[in-house]
């Protein structure tokens, strides 16, 4: 006689479900935080309708879970969407009375799927969006099939939710609206669409205040130096083949043919939808991967479409059903045996997950009370404060991306006047101290630290000049210094002016001009400089700023960034700044 649960297959589904978000819950506790966790936790600090380079959802969710210490605070919110999010979706392309068979083979299909493995702990933005495209999706098959007001509200209330988790939201609705154009025609659309944007206006005024920061990052910093790279092509495919499971692609194929099998009358379905979604990514992308890298989470909207192909696929056939069935329990004991590596790491692996509390720790020790100055990476000043209560900051490098710290003042609070430890890349002037881990920590000492970073440099009209070979380029620039405090060049702290171009990130040279003037409190003041120029310049364009720093700090940003052209001869060089 069979058990009463065996005939209800969607509280079979749900109770697999339920644990795996207890083996995630388990995972999320006792595994340390990935390095852009640790920046999602520092951005919950500061609660708002905005961050530099993503909207609020993560950091909303991580500080929902700020009352429980330790991980599993960080992760918890996180850890709860991926069943709400694989029970919805299941409630969108299960047959209309399902079998147990048909739900157990749905879990199993989703168990071995790795971004699903990774995105059901990390507390990391790609989480919500998961969620909520499911929502997304949920609300336009019933507005596609009930053009109601309710369904349309309910289609903006998704729309919405779904751009607050991430801006690649924009295409899941871009691509999932032109799969049924019908919609168009209805003025209901017109308005979910104008709820939705009345929504999103908190995070668009946030913008509008902070000059569209995040638009600049994404659409223009990011595509400084992108130019065709054979290996950023070769990697789009290589996450297509490996970062879905290969061992599904010739089922995914089958399921995808399948697609069209379903009748193409006047009712919606919602594979047109989850189709349009995988064809739209997969070119979109593929064309971003001709300019740039192109990074494997940012693909995951199509596992949806991928789910259901190959659940189709395993209904099928019994054979197809078998062999998915058989691999995907083989898969799913790896990556259990996986998860328990990552937890217990018995064969001491090195990565960002390990190690970060002895690490910090030891840093903490050498630092005894002195706040820390990162230089080189955004994200190691967030690990170092959560793993250790310790003040820190980041200050990006000319060359490296700006990041939320910029708008962050605890430099000018906790660091002023103070003695302060710099991490630094290794150099000339750096210590070393050898890291649990076996890292190198690179630094040096920093008496009366005074920060520079809001410091403002221009050149009085754009570069353009012509040099004999061996002269100096001379350039006036205007120097604002908006602190409460004079700048200038004392016995032990020398501060330099320096002229940088960037030809690669571990390779530019820097130009300098020692700072012998003082530069008055809340002030601009006009500074000659004379730079020197190396005897050989590489030909062509490169991106160049201006930065004021302690001689023996790295060189920051102080001015925008702007491309200069170079051309040498045999007896001369020109410069000119390009529009």
């Amino acid at each position: 006689m069979k058990h009463p649960l065996l005939s209800k297959p969607n509280a079979i589904l749900a109770l697999l479900l339920a644990a795996w978000w207890l083996l995630n819950l388990v995972q999320g506790a006792f595994t340390e935080l990935a390095d852009d966790e640790a920046y999602y936790w520092f951005f919950s600090w500061q609660p708002a309708w905005g961050y530099f380079d993503h909207p609020p959802m993560t950091a909303i969710l991580v500080w929902l879970g700020s009352w429980i210490p330790g991980t599993l605070g960080v992760r918890l919110f996180t850890t709860l969407l991926q069943p709400l999010c694989l029970y919805l979706f299941w409630t969108l392309i299960r047959p209309p009375q399902p079998s147990t068979r048909q739900a157990v083979i749905y879990f199993l299909i989703c168990f071995s799927l790795p971004l699903l493995q990774i995105y059901g702990f990390l507390a990391l933005p790609d989480a919500p969006l998961l969620l909520f495209s499911v929502l997304f999706l949920w609300a336009f098959n019933r507005f596609s099939n009930k053009q109601s007001f309710s369904n349309a509200s309910l289609l903006a209330l998704s729309m919405a939710l779904l751009v607050y988790s991430k801006y690649h939201g924009v295409l899941i609705i871009i691509f999932t609206l032109l799969s049924n154009p019908r919609n168009f025609k209805s003025w209901k659309l017109y308005y979910s669409g104008l709820l939705a944007l009345l929504l999103f206006l908190p995070h668009l005024w946030w913008q509008y205040q902070h000059d569209f920061i995040s638009l600049q990052y994404h659409l223009l910093q990011r595509a400084d130096d992108a130019t065709f790279q054979l290996s950023n092509l070769l990697g789009f495919f290589v996450i297509l083949l490996f970062t879905f499971n290969p061992l599904w692609l010739y089922h995914y194929g089958v399921g995808i043919i399948s697609r069209f099998t379903f009748p193409a009358g006047k009712t919606y379905n919602i594979r047109d939808s989850l189709f349009c979604i995988l064809a739209g990514f997969v070119i979109f992308f593929l064309l971003c991967s001709l300019r740039d890298n192109v990074q494997a989470q940012w693909l995951l909207p199509i596992i949806f479409a991928l789910i259901t192909f190959l659940f189709d696929a395993a209904t099928s056939s019994n054979r197809s059903y078998n062999y998915i069935r058989t691999a995907a329990i083989v898969v799913a004991v790896i990556f259990i045996l996986i998860r328990l590596l990552v937890i217990f790491n018995p064969f001491q692996f090195k990565g960002q997950l390990w190690n970060n509390r002895d690490d910090n720790q030891a840093i903490a020790l050498l630092a005894d009370g002195r706040p820390v100055l990162f230089t080189h990476n955004y994200t190691a000043s967030c690990k170092y404060t959560y793993y250790t209560g310790q003040p820190a900051y980041t200050q990006a490098l000319f060359y490296g991306r700006d990041s939320q710290w910029q708008f962050s003042n605890l430099d000018d609070s906790l660091f002023l006047n103070r003695n302060i430890l710099v991490a630094v890349e290794e150099n000339a002037y750096a210590d070393t101290l050898i890291l649990p881990s076996g890292k190198e920590f690179h630094y040096i000492s920093q008496p009366n630290y005074k920060p520079l970073r809001k410091v403002q440099i221009a050149p009085l009209s754009p570069i353009q000049t012509s040099l004999a070979q061996g002269d100096s380029l001379q350039l006036d620039l205007r120097i604002v210094n908006p602190y409460p405090y004079n700048l200038y060049t004392t016995p032990t702290d020398s501060l330099l002016v320096t002229f940088s171009w960037r030809i690669s990130q571990r390779q530019q040279p820097e130009l300098h001009h020692l700072l012998l003037d003082t530069l008055p409190a809340h002030s601009s003041t006009i500074v000659h400089c004379s730079f020197a120029l190396p005897p050989q310049i590489t030909p062509g364009q490169f991106s160049y700023v201006f930065s004021l720093r302690h001689h023996r700090f790295p060189s920051c940003a102080n001015s925008p960034r702007h491309i200069l052209a170079f051309q040498q001869s045999s007896d001369s060089i020109t410069l000119q700044q390009q529009p």
